[in-house]
Parts: structure tokens; C-alpha cells; sequence
């Protein structure tokens, strides 16, 4: 293909030097972009400002006046940005006031530009970042997803919106309008990508526990279980029921997650939280002596600080992993004074698979697992068994519900 020759601009030029005002739609729109093509930039853009002054008609031009804003000032790299921000930001403000969000539009790649500088600045002013995301409309964005030349896939255009937007309001506190945009982005047709939908869940639910919305925050949290990076579901949900007065459900989520971690030095704000719950509701000092010698010989075995830090004489010598062992029967056998127990009968279990369902009067049947036994025992159909519940999500339903944990046979309800 021949390469186009560039247009003689001379005529133009000299009627533009003569009378702006005398161009027409398309004559203005075709000086304006030639210009830009080829590379005389600051003419493009004086013109460009002329004809904003003398053309009330004009619009052609626009978008090839909004270019060449966009590649004289904002198409920089962002140490040259850095240097004159102020500057960049108000060409950034001319070229939103100016160019539509359309096809051959300037303003999308203005508003990106400028806010990968500030999420790459620290700390990222959020407050800018959402007033920058309020001059695109989500719903006129694309809801493709981009996929690269290796055919890996990427967010869409709305689905990138939302997601910053939420992050933005959600970092302000701004938390009833980050609800109410998750709530819209939900009836958006995005096809949501794994990570971004989760983190969207989490800004939700963490705006629903400010608003005091604890329920619907619960189940979202539930719903969620660890799939947020660097964020524990439990420590969420812990804290969330101890806050809203719920401590009893706060103790059961904590003495099971003791259960199902086992020994491991690497959860000893685990076990400081459980040596928290001993000292707040055991009568016991034996016990409570036990919790504290344990998390006392984790700290030392760990050379972590152990300032006015005590242990009883009699533990001295004893390891953590004996401890433990020590202080989780007597834990266990002292579940009713921290966590609601209940009396069931099995009516039902499936030894293949080791789950079955314990029988309640009023409700549905609620479900176990063997291996939420606190010792390892054989179930039989028929047991009576003492145990707590807890709150569970069942994903393939779609909804919050309930199971059995921390069993114990209590004896064999034989029927005669």
C-alpha cells in the first residue's frame, strides 16, 4: 500500500490566518485532524482553541483537537506528569468537558491515562480517582472483555469501572453508595471474573457491617469463606459477632477453628484469642492456667517477647505440643461454660462418605460431618449427641444455613 502523501495545508492556513470564522463543520474538522496527523501538534491545538472561540457551530474538530491534547499532554510518561501535575489534571478536565464518550473519542483514554498515575501513586488519593471515574457513564462502556494476542482474557471496560468505583467509595467510607453501585453492577450483563467479583462481594459486605446491616453482611462474609487474599474469614466473622453482641456465636466460630487448625505454632493469635475466651468465662484456674502456659510456651519456642509474661511452676518443663494436647481435652470438656450445646439423636449417616443428619423437631435435619467429632469415634444411627452450630453457605443452593459441629457421642438411643 502507498503511503498517503500529507495535505497541502497552505489554502487552510492563510484562509485561517485571514477568517476562522469563515470555515465550515467539515473544513475545521479536516484542518484540525491533519494537522495532528502530521505531527504539528501545537498548531492543531491553537487552531483547535480558535475554533472553540469563533466556530459555535464547529464540533467536527473536537475529538481531533482532544487528540492532540491528549498527545502533547497526557500521553507522557508520568515522571514528566509528576513534574507538571497540576497541568495534567486541568487537560485532563478540558478534554471530559469537551469530547463525548464515544467511538474516536479521546476521553477514555484521557481518564485511563490518568488514573494508572494515581493507583501507581502512594498513597492512591482515592477522593480523585472517583471524581475521574464520574466523568465516564458505566453503561455506555463496553461489557467485552478484552483478550490479548495470546488469547488470555481481561476485564471488560464496565467491569473495570465498577471495580475501581466500589475500591473508591468504599476507601472513602462512603459505604450506602458503595452498596448501592455494587447493587447496580450486579444487574449489569458483566461476566465477572473470578477475582474481581470476590473482592466486589467483600467491599459490600464489609459496607453492609457499617451500616449495620449485620445480617445481610454475615451472609455475605459466609458466602465468600477465604477466597479474598490476606483476608481471613474467620478473624472477619469473629470480630463481627463480638462487636454486635453475639459472643456466644463469636466462641463457636473460635473454639471450631481451634479445632480444625490442630497444633501449629503459626496460629498464635488463634490460641491468644481462646486463652481471651478462658480468662473471660472459665471459673476453673486450673484451665485457665493450662491456656496460659500453652500460649506462654509457643511464644517462647518462637523467641517472641515474653515481658511480664508468667507461667505456673508446674508447666515449666512441659513442651507446647504437650500442652496443647493437655489443654484441648480439658477445652472440650468445658465447652458448655463458652458455647451453646445442644442434644440430638442421628437419624441418619452415610459411613461411604462419613457425613449424616441429626434430627430437629422444628426444623430441617441438620447436617454433620464425622469428622467435626471432637475425638475420633464411630457413628452409628441412633446416637444421641451432644453438639454446637454454626453457619455455613451451601454454594450449590445459593443460601446461608446451618450445621453440627464439635459432636460427642453421648450414648446409643436403642429402642426396644
Amino acid at each position: 500500500m502507498e503511503k498517503r502523501e500529507p495535505k497541502d495545508l497552505k489554502i487552510y492556513t492563510q484562509r485561517f490566518e485571514e477568517d476562522p470564522s469563515s470555515f465550515n463543520d467539515f473544513q475545521a474538522m479536516d484542518y484540525v485532524k491533519e494537522l495532528k496527523n502530521q505531527g504539528r501538534t501545537d498548531e492543531a491545538i491553537e487552531v483547535g482553541k480558535t475554533f472553540l472561540q469563533v466556530g459555535e457551530n464547529l464540533t467536527g474538530f473536537i475529538n481531533h483537537y482532544g487528540y492532540a491534547l491528549y498527545n502533547k499532554y497526557i500521553n507522557i510518561d508520568e515522571t514528566a506528569i509528576a513534574q507538571k501535575e497540576d497541568l495534567f489534571f486541568s487537560i485532563v478536565d478540558e478534554i471530559a468537558s469537551l469530547c463525548k464518550q464515544e467511538r474516536f473519542s479521546p476521553l477514555e483514554a484521557t481518564i485511563n491515562k490518568a488514573m494508572k498515575y494515581l493507583l501507581n501513586q502512594k498513597p492512591v488519593n482515592y477522593e480523585k480517582l472517583s471524581n475521574l471515574l464520574d466523568k465516564l457513564n458505566p453503561l455506555e462502556a463496553s461489557i467485552e472483555p478484552f483478550v490479548n494476542s495470546a488469547g488470555k482474557e481481561f476485564e471488560s471496560k464496565r467491569e473495570k469501572w465498577y471495580r475501581i468505583k466500589v475500591r473508591c467509595l468504599y476507601e472513602l467510607k462512603d459505604y450506602k453508595e458503595c452498596v448501592e453501585v455494587i447493587n447496580m453492577a450486579y444487574t449489569q450483563p458483566i461476566k465477572w471474573h473470578y477475582n474481581n467479583l470476590n473482592w466486589i462481594k467483600y467491599y459490600r459486605a464489609s459496607s453492609l457491617v457499617q451500616l449495620q446491616r449485620y445480617e445481610e453482611a454475615e451472609n455475605e462474609f459466609l458466602s465468600l469463606g477465604n477466597r479474598i487474599p490476606n483476608v481471613d474469614s474467620f478473624e472477619v466473622l469473629y470480630d463481627l459477632y463480638m462487636n454486635t453482641g453475639r459472643e456466644k456465636e463469636a466462641y463457636t466460630k473460635l473454639v471450631y477453628e481451634f479445632f480444625i487448625s490442630g497444633y501449629d505454632v503459626e496460629q498464635l493469635s488463634l490460641y491468644e484469642k481462646v486463652l481471651d475466651m478462658v480468662k473471660t468465662n472459665e471459673k476453673e484456674t486450673e484451665i485457665i492456667a493450662l491456656a496460659n502456659a500453652f500460649v506462654y510456651k509457643i511464644k517462647e519456642e518462637t523467641s517472641q517477647d515474653l515481658t511480664n509474661n508468667t507461667i505456673d511452676e508446674q508447666y515449666k518443663d512441659s513442651d507446647s505440643s504437650l500442652l496443647y494436647d493437655r489443654f484441648y481435652n480439658k477445652l472440650m470438656d468445658h465447652l458448655d461454660s463458652y458455647i451453646e450445646r445442644y442434644e440430638g439423636r442421628v437419624v441418619f449417616y452415610q459411613n461411604d462418605k462419613q457425613y449424616g443428619s441429626i434430627y430437629q423437631e422444628d426444623d430441617d435435619n441438620l447436617f454433620f460431618r464425622q469428622a467435626d467429632y471432637i475425638y475420633d469415634e464411630d457413628v452409628q444411627k441412633r446416637d444421641v449427641v451432644e453438639y454446637s452450630i454454626i453457619k455455613t453457605y451451601d454454594a450449590k443452593k445459593q443460601r446461608s444455613t446451618t450445621k453440627a459441629i464439635l459432636l460427642k457421642t453421648l450414648y446409643e438411643d436403642i429402642q426396644y
